[in-house]
């Protein structure tokens, strides 16, 4: 069966120790480290602590550690950020590590942004190999019209290019980014599960009203629901639906709600 992840962004605007009491405290014990909560001097140490509690973690993107800070992979790569972000991971011992798709900007030639996050994207692949983690990219969407930039990988076509210009690369699908995707039917978006097979590192859950990545919570009517069998087996799956200052009793009933859609289905 699918481990089920929730993501420290689901419980953002308060310090990494008050969203890890709360999880911990709601039963939570498999947490991808990811930004909106507060940087504080103390989150390694709290990081720490609840690992020795028992607490597993993974890593996405701009993660909580001493050095976090936001990149853009489409225009540049610090090499020597990468190496420390990535001995770091190793000492905490985290082995899945993904991050977004670049962005560009209206007047960035598309093509040489790709070439150049392809390049980032493979030495980042190559450290991380070299560390024994397995790194994924995320399936991203395309930006509204009037947004200041757009990111790589939001088509199907970009995401199979990728898979054969990166062919050691792992994909993660964001099932809420592909209600954001408009010319692909419901088949071609599922047929990415399939397409990247034992490629795949995770799948991000979430809801949208199908333009704005708003992770809201998951209902009846979110698109995937009838779709969860095609979710490979034993693939972790990341919970990604805003919780913020929410009860320890509903972050509870959140976590078992999609917890048990998980289970209903590999019954």
């Amino acid at each position: 069966m699918n481990q089920l992840w929730v993501s420290l962004s689901t419980y953002g605007g308060v310090t990494t120790r008050e969203a890890l009491d709360v999880f911990w405290a709601a039963g939570i014990r498999h947490v991808e480290l990811a930004i909106g909560v507060k940087p504080s001097p103390d989150t390694v140490e709290v990081l720490r602590h609840y690992q020795q509690q028992g607490m597993q973690y993974r890593a996405h993107h701009a993660l909580v550690w001493a050095e976090g800070r936001s990149f853009n992979l489409a225009h540049n790569f610090d090499a020597r950020y990468f190496e420390r972000l990535t001995d770091w991971l190793v000492t905490i011992g985290i082995t899945a590590y993904s991050v977004h798709g670049g962005s560009y900007f209206p007047g960035d030639d598309p093509t040489a942004a790709y070439m150049r996050f392809l390049n980032h994207l493979d030495q980042l692949e190559q450290l991380c190999r070299d560390r024994g983690i397995r790194l994924g990219v995320e399936t991203m969407y395309p930006a509204l019209s009037d947004d200041t930039s757009q990111y790589l990988l939001q088509n199907a076509t970009q995401i199979e290019q990728l898979l054969y210009d990166l062919p050691d690369i792992h994909l993660v699908v964001d099932m809420a980014h592909l209600n954001i995707w408009k010319t692909e039917t419901i088949s071609e978006k599922l047929h990415l599960l399939e397409l990247a097979n034992n490629r795949l590192l995770e799948i991000h859950l979430s809801d949208n009203d199908g333009y704005w990545d708003s992770h809201t919570t998951i209902t009846d009517q979110t698109w995937w629901l009838p779709y969860i069998a095609n979710f490979p087996p034993h693939l972790p799956i990341v919970l990604e639906s805003r919780m913020n200052r929410q009860t320890i009793r509903r972050v509870q009933s959140q976590v078992a709600a999609v917890q048990a859609l998980i289970e209903r289905t590999h019954q």
